[in-house]
């Protein structure tokens, strides 16, 4: 998402990082607050908490920002304490998975990228096929580097959102060794899933009516095959008569266990993921919320472990 930041928020989160910088013979506390971040042959960067650097009051905002996007788009009702990290000249990350952090990673960048002092920088992301490559395998097809890895430039106010269990890292940084035309990115992970409700209804109005769709939802999963990964979908709640008009997925990472596929009578491999999309869809339309008077949207997530 470009432009993530509204108004003048990331330029000056920007502005504080390059008056700090700005005048290397001085020796102001605020310049002594970087980790050298140094795992051999993995991490290479330096780093610091990003509410400590920019302070509360400038701290807010972000905060608030991306706490409205998680629970409004993820389903996830808080972000983990975001880092400020920069890249100069052997910076990297090497591919890595977190997951436990949260079930979503996200980059925020304070790069200025058409002005950069640098090569690589982007942030990589392995393919999906190629984590079940040989499902995909054609003998006679020859590969490169851009058909195994996604990249994404970290321009700035460029909000990068992605799925925490996909190996990732950064291209190593060449260049520069100066932190002002190095890669700078706030990042951190999206955190405790929970339903979210905007609208007429409370949460305390609609928890126990959402509650009972779920309990009808859950038998309809068992008999499906094994999934991991998260499913968040969005309830428009009608403020007339408190059934639901819609229901639309918002995210979907489902991956379907490999050793639990099963055998449908025809034959035919079944596909798990998309009989818990059905299932889903078709448990949270016949949930029944009071009539508000006014619209409610509900943004509920499903984590399959």
């Amino acid at each position: 998402m470009d432009s993530f930041l509204e108004g003048e928020t990331a330029s000056r989160l920007r502005g504080v990082f390059h008056d700090r910088f700005s005048k290397p013979r001085e020796g102001s506390p605020e310049r002594f607050v970087w980790d050298w971040w140094h795992v051999p042959d993995q991490y290479t960067l330096m780093r610091t908490p990003a509410e400590n650097y920019f302070g509360r009051e400038g701290f807010t905002e972000l905060l608030d920002t991306l706490t409205k996007f998680g629970q409004e788009r993820l389903g996830c009702t808080a972000i983990s304490p975001p880092w400020l990290s920069v890249y100069v000249d052997g910076c990297e990350q090497r591919y890595h998975t977190d997951s436990w952090h949260g079930p979503w990673a996200f980059v925020l960048s304070l790069t200025d990228w058409e002005n950069r002092g640098f090569t690589g920088g982007e942030t990589m992301i392995l393919k999906p096929h190629v984590l079940d490559y040989w499902r995909s395998f054609q003998p006679g097809v020859g590969l490169e580097e851009k058909h195994f890895i996604d990249t994404v430039e970290p321009h700035f106010n460029r909000l990068t959102v992605f799925d925490p269990r996909f190996p990732h890292g950064v291209r190593p940084v060449g260049g520069t060794k100066d932190p002002l035309k190095g890669r700078l990115v706030i990042h951190g992970w999206f955190t405790d899933p929970q339903p979210f409700f905007t609208g007429g209804l409370s949460a305390e109005e609609a928890t126990e009516p959402l509650n009972d769709a779920l309990e009808a939802v859950y038998p309809a999963l068992e008999g499906v095959g094994r999934v991991t990964g998260v499913l968040t979908v969005r309830l428009h709640v009608s403020g007339e008569t408190g059934g639901v008009v819609s229901v639309v997925a918002l995210t979907d990472t489902l991956i379907p266990d490999p050793n639990d596929v099963g055998i449908d009578e025809e034959g035919v491999e079944e596909d798990a993921r998309a009989d818990v999309l059905d299932a889903v869809d078709r448990g949270c339309r016949e949930a029944r919320f009071p009539a508000a008077g006014e619209d409610t949207h509900i943004t509920v997530p499903f984590v399959f472990e």
